[in-house]
């Protein structure tokens, strides 16, 4: 991680200092350490005495496991943000992205990942994934965490041919986390998703033609081929109100249309846009328009005299 403040500058050299290392802690000890071909993997204890605050940013890619539990207090917060999730166990940090630290009194042991690789910039940096990857600071891919948990373990106890073996592991770790990212965009995307046309012109034409009946979101959204979930989702984003409150609407609509029939009966216009009483569509009518049915018709047949 780059200095801004509060944080040291990272510094390989020799692959005697770990980057990341922060100055503001009271206590910093690699334990072990396996660094190849641009792959540095450690496990680190660290400590906090005081609360305290930093800036920096993240100039290599960065994956961390926690060995133990953190702390109840630590937040990593983006560039912008006043709030800032709580880690999870596995965290991920792009490079580039700049973040506020926020640390309480704490003791940590995690195992750290840090990609200075041609290969792993080759794959985080692919035509495609996103042009700039989100951080993620909890990472719920099961393969990534028996990935770290692998690496972990040999870095506790390396064994033959060590350095092959963290740089594979590796490497189909960042491809884990790319795969990760990639189904949360895409996940971000469903949830912003809008109805398209046709469908929201044959949902409209259904609702209008029976605003007499009861209304189901479930036969609405198979009158559309969808489910009622992404029904109600993709509505909302698209028309920007509930379906809920679309039909509410288009019910009063209807009712002030009929209203001004001066022949009309009040009951038979409220049975008419779905209403099971007059005293309920009087309700909704008054709370919708701040008049009764009855004074809205005059006020709307005084004026057209």
């Amino acid at each position: 991680m780059a200095q801004i403040q509060g944080m040291t500058r990272s510094a390989v050299e020799h692959g005697n200092v770990a980057p990341c290392q922060p100055f503001t802690a009271a206590y910093f000890h690699v334990e072990n350490s396996i660094i190849t071909n641009g792959i540095r993997a450690d496990i680190r204890h660290f400590a906090w005495e005081r609360s305290c605050d930093a800036q920096f940013e993240a100039n290599s890619y960065y994956l961390d496991y926690s060995i133990g539990p953190r702390a109840h207090g630590a937040r990593l917060l983006p560039d912008g943000y006043r709030n800032g999730l709580p880690f999870g166990e596995v965290a991920f940090l792009p490079k580039g992205a700049q973040f506020a630290a926020r640390c309480d009194p704490s003791e940590y042991r995690i195992f750290c990942l840090t990609f200075e690789s041609m290969a792993a910039a080759s794959i985080f940096e692919s035509d495609q994934l996103p042009s700039d990857l989100p951080p993620c600071f909890d990472v719920r891919s099961p393969w990534v965490r028996h990935g770290l948990a692998r690496l972990a373990e040999e870095v506790r106890n390396p064994g033959f041919a060590q350095e092959v073996l963290v740089e594979t592991v590796a490497l189909s770790i960042v491809v884990d986390v790319c795969r990760h990212l990639q189904l949360r965009q895409k996940s971000d995307e469903t949830l912003n998703a809008r109805m398209a046309d046709w469908r929201l012109r044959r949902l409209k034409d259904r609702i209008e033609a029976g605003l007499a009946g009861p209304l189901s979101i479930t036969e609405l959204a198979e009158e559309c081929g969808l489910s009622s979930r992404h029904l109600m989702r993709t509505f909302k984003n698209t028309v920007g109100t509930t379906i809920s409150s679309y039909i509410a609407d288009a019910r009063i609509a209807q009712a002030k249309r009929d209203l001004v029939q001066e022949d009309a009966l009040i009951k038979v216009v409220a049975g008419n846009c779905g209403f099971q009483s007059a005293a309920a569509f009087s309700a909704a009518f008054r709370k919708s328009t701040g008049l009764t049915p009855r004074r809205f018709r005059e006020e709307v047949l005084h004026k057209a005299r």
